[in-house]
């Protein structure tokens, strides 16, 4: 896995911005940060998650499980487990699931997951450890705070099937766009790719890469990822083709490519002291 989408899923799995763990309010390190397993219908897995405390005060840390999905957007929305479409919380059971963790210690949870024999398709958990909430100072009132962090879960029930996806979006123009992606498969999808750019007589004149994103499969299967007006940002009047260019690891890459007229640039506006 690349570093761009460990911190990407890194971020998702704790929950928490990195202004949080700058301040000093929590100290955990959890490792992996992700799991992908293919278990038979009626087998049971286990393995292990390790959480380390790397701040100066003992923590009492309360393990669990909770469903997950992804906006359109990209945001992540956790939820209690069993309450969204292929969750596979109810499939894991975490030993132990409260124990404390002295400053540099680190605890191995085990966790068993038991796929029933009628499973069939992806499903997804989020294992999470929570800390004792924090009273942060904020402006009129303290506010509690809930340190999380935790490990992503992809279980394949069975053998994971060919993956499939289309491009249902591609607008770009001189403030930027949109590119959405749809995922028509019964697994999550990992993109990356690029934007190209050819001017009216074919020659490449610029080209920008995409930032890594992730597909679920339905019902959240879209991803609207939002286009900055860098990619025809300084380019003179004229008609350019755009073509997105994506690898979600398929047999085949996916594209998309629409023609776009740029006018003359906007006038900038200048400051007057008057």
């Amino acid at each position: 896995m690349s570093k761009v989408m460990a911190a990407w899923m890194m971020g998702m799995a704790i929950g928490l911005s990195a202004s949080l763990a700058a301040a000093g309010l929590y100290s955990l390190e959890v490792s992996p940060l992700t799991v992908e397993l293919q278990i038979e219908p009626g087998r049971t897995y286990s393995n292990i998650v390790s959480v380390r405390n790397m701040g100066d005060a003992p923590e009492r840390i309360h393990a669990y499980c909770q469903d997950w999905t992804l906006k359109p957007d990209g945001v992540v929305v956790f939820v209690a487990g069993g309450k969204l479409p292929g969750s596979a919380s109810s499939w894991v059971q975490l030993v132990p699931a409260e124990f404390e963790l002295k400053p540099g210690e680190t605890r191995r949870v085990r966790y068993t997951i038991r796929v029933p024999a009628d499973a069939s398709g992806e499903r997804r958990a989020a294992v999470i450890f929570e800390a004792a909430a924090r009273l942060v100072s904020t402006p009129g009132a303290p506010s509690r705070l809930v340190p999380r962090i935790g490990t992503i879960l992809y279980v394949d029930a069975g053998p994971r099937q060919p993956g499939r996806a289309r491009v249902v979006r591609l607008d770009v123009g001189r403030a930027g766009g949109m590119l959405a992606v749809q995922n028509s498969g019964s697994a999550h999808l990992r993109f990356t790719g690029q934007l190209e750019v050819r001017d009216a007589h074919g020659a490449l004149v610029r080209r920008c890469n995409l930032n890594p994103f992730v597909v679920l499969p339905a019902p959240f299967n879209r991803h609207n990822a939002r286009l900055g007006p860098e990619i025809l940002e300084g380019l003179p009047r004229g008609r350019y083709q755009v073509t997105a260019i994506l690898d979600y690891g398929g047999d085949a890459l996916l594209g998309a490519r629409v023609e776009t007229e740029l006018g003359p640039e906007p006038p900038v506006e200048i400051a007057s002291d008057k």
